[in-house]
This record gives structure tokens, C-alpha cells and sequence, in this order.
């Protein structure tokens, strides 16, 4: 019985958008953009996973894939900084939301003077997403 309700719940139309996730590769690009010429600075992180510091020469770009957790509840979080500001964003959550704004399977984020910006694939626009803080 209890096997029969974990097919049912699989194939709801909540549940198979995230069973499609499963396996599939995603990827996070963080940009540098600043016009000013400093170095973008930013190290990633999951609960398992840790890429370590960054740092980016204006127009630099880097990339980092994975895939979903089997629970889908896979999260990426990012600290930013540059000079006296910095920021934290959510780079990547395993949810439907979340990726249809952020492009689907590939997640890019630029960090420019005034903050970070997500590039949303689907109207091919950057979105001001978070606010640079002063330290």
C-alpha cells in the first residue's frame, strides 16, 4: 500500500516537475560586471559542498555545476563582496519558482555597482535582485 501512494504522489502535477529534476545537471555562473575594475570576490556554498573564495577580474565569469539532491531540496548560497560592500544571495534552490525565473537549469547572477543581478533567460533581461550592504 505504501508503495502504491509514493507512485501516486510521484506522478501529481506538483511532484513530477521536481522527479524530472532528479539527475540532471545544473549549473551557477557568477559574473563580474563592475565598471569600476575591482575584483569581484565570492565564496559558494551547500550544506555538503564548499567551492571555496573566488575572486574575478572585471568581465570574468565563473561556473560551477551539480545536481539535485533525490530529496530536491538542493540550495546554493553565495556570499558577494567587492571594496566595503557585500552581499549574500540564494545562487540556487531546488524549486519551480526559483528556476523559471532564473533561467531553468542554468542560474546566472552579475554583480554590478549598484548590486547582483539575475539574468532571466525566458525575457532575456538582467533583474536587480539583491542591494550591495556596506560594511
Amino acid at each position: 500500500m505504501n508503495f502504491v501512494l509514493l507512485i501516486a504522489l510521484a506522478f501529481n502535477s506538483s511532484n513530477a516537475w521536481w522527479i524530472n529534476q532528479l539527475g540532471r545537471k545544473k549549473f551557477v555562473r557568477i559574473v563580474n560586471n563592475l565598471n569600476n575594475g575591482e575584483r569581484l570576490n565570492f565564496r559558494c556554498q551547500s550544506k555538503n559542498v564548499d567551492l571555496g573564495v573566488h575572486s574575478l577580474a572585471v568581465n570574468e565569469q565563473f561556473q560551477f555545476h551539480f545536481k539535485v539532491n533525490f530529496w530536491g531540496r538542493t540550495l546554493f548560497f553565495c556570499r558577494l563582496w567587492y571594496l566595503d560592500k557585500h552581499v549574500e544571495i540564494v545562487a540556487f534552490k531546488s524549486n519551480l519558482d526559483f528556476q523559471e525565473n532564473c533561467g531553468g537549469d542554468h542560474c546566472i547572477w552579475i554583480g554590478k555597482e549598484d548590486g547582483v543581478y539575475m539574468f532571466r533567460n525566458s525575457k532575456n533581461e538582467n533583474i536587480l535582485t539583491y542591494l550591495w550592504e556596506k560594511n
